[in-house]
């Protein structure tokens, strides 16, 4: 059966685009979630800002991927390309997600395509939203589980900006594009229970969250992840953003023929969340 272009999210968490006819090459066409909200309606993401408009709500982006000994990495990102020793340049290197025609119960099969529309990758990916009470108030929980199996006969590297050469560059896996008003949001992370003045951006950690006004956002990252624990992209400015990205400091490798899963799971509430009751949240079934 031919797969719709968007479906909704349980609860009104969201909806899923999985084709987008407006998308150019140069954006590195995949699906996306947008918008992405709350409980209680509020929309956490932004879609195409005017400073990357390759930034898609939530989705699953990789920056730097190297088949083989390629002489440019695949981007999945969208946008530019960081080369080590001439900085950020625009390749004819922007791949693409595309929905297979067929879904199943077991949820959305994808194929990850070069430039050229060539097949490396394929992707069973799965999304599954719900509603946990705290206390007496809803909180939103959005489980994305992606298997990757590589379909070519030489290695696949999944890298980032900063393994190209860009030092504190490292963005690329669970990717959201928070709203605008999560400029100047409150940091929320495990590691802030020891040291307040810990630093985030680049660190591992279990989880990592935002808190701006009402709304709440937590990514944790499932322990049994390839890369476990993820160091995370984080931005609380101008352009706010929430990345696990498993490939921030060292490529991640992927032979011929095998497969590997990573899971995720996104909090999203309409108040405040300790992080005890975070913690709790990540971990229940």
């Amino acid at each position: 059966m031919s797969s719709p272009s968007r479906d909704e999210l349980a609860f009104g968490l969201g909806t899923v685009v999985h084709r987008d006819p407006s998308a150019q090459p140069i954006e590195s066409p995949r699906p996306y979630v947008h918008p992405l909200r709350t409980p209680a309606g509020t929309v956490v993401s932004d879609f195409r800002p005017a400073d990357h408009m390759w930034h898609w709500g939530l989705s699953v982006t990789v920056a730097n991927i190297r088949i083989g000994d390629a002489a440019h990495d695949v981007n999945l990102w969208g946008g530019v390309t960081w080369v080590d020793g001439r900085g950020y340049l625009q390749l004819d290197n922007n791949g693409s997600q595309t929905v297979d025609e067929t879904q199943t119960v077991d949820g959305t099969h994808l194929t990850w395509r070069e430039a050229d529309g060539s097949v490396f990758l394929r992707e069973e990916r799965m999304l599954d939203a719900s509603i946990r009470d705290v206390d007496g108030r809803s909180v939103g929980v959005l489980d994305i589980s992606s298997r990757w199996t590589n379909l070519r006969d030489v290695e696949v590297a999944f890298g980032s900006p900063t393994t190209a050469g860009r030092p504190d560059a490292g963005y690329g896996g669970l990717f959201l594009r928070l709203h605008p008003n999560f400029s100047g949001a409150r940091p929320l992370s495990p590691l802030l229970l020891d040291d307040p003045d810990a630093t985030l951006h680049g660190t591992e950690a279990a989880w990592l969250g935002l808190e701006s006004g009402p709304a709440t956002v937590v990514m944790g990252a499932h322990p049994e992840n390839p890369v476990s624990p993820t160091p995370w992209f984080v931005r609380n400015d101008a352009t706010p953003m929430l990345c696990a990205a498993p490939f921030f400091h060292e490529e991640w490798k992927l032979r011929p023929g095998e497969s590997a899963t990573w899971r995720w799971r996104i909090l999203l509430s309409d108040s405040p969340l300790h992080a005890e009751r975070v913690t709790h949240l990540l971990d229940e079934a």
